[in-house]
């Protein structure tokens, strides 16, 4: 039976389940400490935010790891603000955000406390470029999903590992998803095939 890529808790599970074996663990990459609220419990209700929500995890993080002073420490009060900056941008609770838009909105929430961010958002991208390599320096990536598992969906990736079954490699991507609280999994190879035909959504990068 087919396994949906995400929404993975035990990736040895997973990897049986779905390829026939446990896996070996090839190479864990850094792992990220984040928020790991719900999105209902950091916005205090149960609706389309997972954008607004996800810019708000990723500027909190900031604010911890490098000390950023100005960023409310309250992760309740910090996305209110963020909030009102998406709407600027067209977001409702009924639609969501529009996910072009979450690299300007990320820009502008982190220019309300004067910092200048570095935002892009990316619509052709590749493994090594836009997961190792920015995990690898401290960066959590935004990923907006549009189709599958998390149709519609914005993840937090804040960290991945690499798995080997037989002779085939298999990243899997370390996720905050927020329908629930804690992490997930995302099974980078599956996902990655299933939405070969189209065009899926982006990563958004955050240099501060």
């Amino acid at each position: 039976m087919k396994q949906p890529y995400g929404g993975i808790k035990n990736i040895s599970k997973y990897l049986m389940e779905q390829y026939g074996e446990k896996g070996v663990l090839v190479k864990r990459g850094r792992t990220l400490l984040m928020n790991q609220m719900s999105m209902e419990e950091i916005s205090g209700r149960r609706t389309r935010n997972c954008s607004v929500v996800a810019v708000t995890r990723v500027m909190d993080y900031y604010r911890q790891t490098l000390g950023l002073t100005g960023i409310p420490s309250d992760i309740h009060e910090l996305y209110k603000q963020v909030e009102d900056i998406a709407e600027a941008y067209g977001y409702t609770d009924k639609r969501g955000t529009v996910p072009f838009f979450i690299a300007s909105i990320t820009r502008e929430a982190f220019k309300e406390y004067n910092i200048k961010a570095r935002c892009r958002g990316i619509y052709v991208w590749s493994f090594e470029k836009h997961v190792v390599k920015e995990i690898s320096a401290g960066r959590p990536v935004i990923m907006n999903i549009a189709r599958g598992f998390y149709k519609d969906h914005t993840v937090v990736v804040c960290g991945y590992s690499i798995w080997r079954v037989g002779d085939k490699l298999f990243p899997m991507l370390r996720v905050i998803d927020g329908w629930k609280k804690g992490i997930h999994f995302i099974d980078y190879e599956s996902f990655a095939r299933d939405i070969s035909q189209s065009i899926f959504g982006s990563f958004n990068t955050t240099v501060i």
